[in-house]
């Protein structure tokens, strides 16, 4: 009776160890900041088409992407956004733009209506830095391009780079990253300068193969 007492219980014990469930992720979002839409400036423009917004890999993830003290990223699992950053962070974007006071009216990429430019985002960086001990601060950069609506080419008329960080020191993700990626977005509309326009193509000489 002894023996079989011990090997039922040994047959418990295992099958607590191997039942364990994995640990559930947490999920974070990227909110628009509290901002009201502004006055139009002078010369604005009357309607903007929020363009495509790209994010860099390996930043294109769900998961957090972890720059750690040896230079090396790693992918934190445990930790994930809502949902893939190329959709969760186009209502920020929108929210900065129409409190810019530029842009006009906002209307989304699938809208049929008529735009003066539209805006493109591109995501460089959307990290949590924890390089550096007992401190963890979120990355955000960003490239924003205006192009030229309507008929014929889409050249690029304004562009500007911007840069920001969030404090994630208490943990609350949601917070820190909002902080960040809407700093690198004023960052950058406060940068649009006005591009030069493209050049033609010099003739090629009679006789030069293509």
């Amino acid at each position: 009776m002894i023996g079989r007492a011990a090997a039922s219980a040994a047959l418990l014990l295992c099958v607590g160890c191997f039942s364990s469930s994995t640990p559930v992720p947490t999920t974070w979002v990227v909110t628009p900041a509290d901002v009201k839409p502004a006055a139009p400036q002078p010369g604005a423009y009357s309607v903007t088409r929020q363009g495509a917004l790209t994010v860099a890999a390996p930043f294109d993830s769900s998961s957090f992407i972890v720059r750690r003290a040896d230079g090396s990223v790693a992918r934190d699992s445990y930790n994930v956004f809502a949902s893939p950053p190329s959709t969760l962070l186009r209502a920020a974007v929108r929210a900065r733009l129409e409190a810019d006071g530029r842009f006009g009216r906002i209307v989304p990429q699938s809208s049929s209506a008529s735009a003066d430019v539209q805006v493109e985002v591109l995501v460089r960086d959307l990290s949590l830095d924890c390089s550096q001990a007992e401190r963890r601060t979120t990355r955000a950069s960003v490239s924003i391009d205006v192009l030229r609506a309507g008929r014929g080419a889409r050249t690029v008329i304004l562009s500007g780079d911007g840069a920001g960080t969030g404090d994630a020191a208490k943990g609350d993700y949601s917070a820190a990253f909002s902080q960040a990626f809407d700093a690198a977005l004023v960052d950058a509309l406060k940068a649009l300068k006005e591009q030069p326009p493209p050049q033609p193509l010099e003739p090629k000489p009679k006789g030069e193969q293509k």
